[in-house]
């Protein structure tokens, strides 16, 4: 069975980076989640009641225009979508099939170039407030909370030392097991941290999540990282690409699982959404591909393949 690391080398080429930054700045804006009225789905079903600090259990799409998004992002993966909060924020819960996978949050941009549509992950945690502490103690900043979200359990947004945003998330029922085998397509499969200080961001990161730290390689050893926990590769830390001004802030990426990623990469440009790096084999031998949806959220699909043998074929 191919483990995560059939996508631990992911990089990009110059140009193709420099259009996929370009297209997602960093959002400024304080995303709200709160939901009190009509309560999240809880993560397991029955509940597990355990925690696997460091893995990612759940994402968060912020995004102008909430019904093109579930239209998008229904036709391309299967979702669908329930309301959950009050009626203050419009938001939707994300299910593939009866299992939820994230939500989808209501946000005008008020400022344009700089408020921009976002996808960000939710990794698990045993501590909320740690996770801002410790966030504050390192130069980042914490946007929203923690604060408990009903259904979910207590949530916390906040910015990495390079700005990075993502979710931390201490689950009422406690966290999906990890599976043996590939996940289900639609389902969120991987994420790679682009970051200016890769060293010193997957320090940050280990603070908070407890990860096993592995260079990619020893070529790759200052520039790009494996985080792992609980035996699982979790996800990648990596350089931002040459020819990116350094400074630039962190992102985050994430991949979505699929039987084609050619296919999927079509269809979301049929349905408005964008290819920003076209569908390739990466070095471990996966197919992916890097899109946006019509309002420029930008997102990953990855299609597992065989190992790929001496000269570079994938069986």
């Amino acid at each position: 069975m191919k483990t995560r690391s059939m996508f631990r080398f992911f990089c990009l080429g110059t140009l193709c980076a420099s259009t996929l930054l370009a297209a997602a700045p960093m959002v400024r804006a304080q995303p709200s989640i709160k939901a009190t009225d009509r309560p999240f789905i809880p993560l397991t079903s029955p509940p597990t009641h355990r925690i696997l600090p460091g893995k990612i259990v759940f994402s968060m799409l912020v995004t102008p225009d909430l019904a093109n998004a579930q239209s998008f992002y229904g036709q391309l993966f299967g979702w669908i979508f329930r309301p959950v909060g009050d009626d203050r924020t419009q938001r939707v819960e994300i299910l593939l099939d009866s299992r939820p996978v994230g939500t989808m949050v209501s946000h005008a941009v008020r400022r344009a170039g700089q408020d921009v549509p976002f996808w960000m992950p939710i990794l698990s945690t045993s501590d909320t407030a740690t996770v801002a502490r410790t966030t504050r103690k390192q130069g980042g900043k914490v946007l929203f909370g923690p604060h408990r979200i009903a259904g979910l359990g207590q949530t916390v947004i906040v910015s990495d030392p390079q700005h990075g945003i993502f979710g931390a998330l201490s689950s009422d029922s406690g966290d999906p097991v990890d599976q043996p085998i590939d996940p289900q397509p639609g389902s969120w499969a991987w994420a790679s941290l682009l970051t200016p200080y890769p060293m010193a961001s997957a320090g940050y990161y280990q603070q908070l999540f407890g990860y096993r730290i592995a260079a990619a390689s020893q070529q790759d050893s200052t520039t790009h990282f494996i985080v792992t926990s609980q035996d699982r590769e979790r996800a990648s830390i990596n350089t931002l690409p040459s020819g990116i001004d350094q400074k630039d802030k962190a992102r985050w990426i994430q991949f979505v699982q699929v039987g084609n990623s050619a296919t999927v990469a079509e269809r979301a440009h049929a349905l408005g959404g964008h290819v920003i790096v076209p569908t390739h084999v990466d070095r471990d031998g996966a197919q992916v591909a890097i899109l946006s949806d019509p309002a420029g959220a930008v997102f990953g699909v990855i299609e597992p393949q065989g190992d790929v043998p001496e000269g570079g074929a994938v069986r």
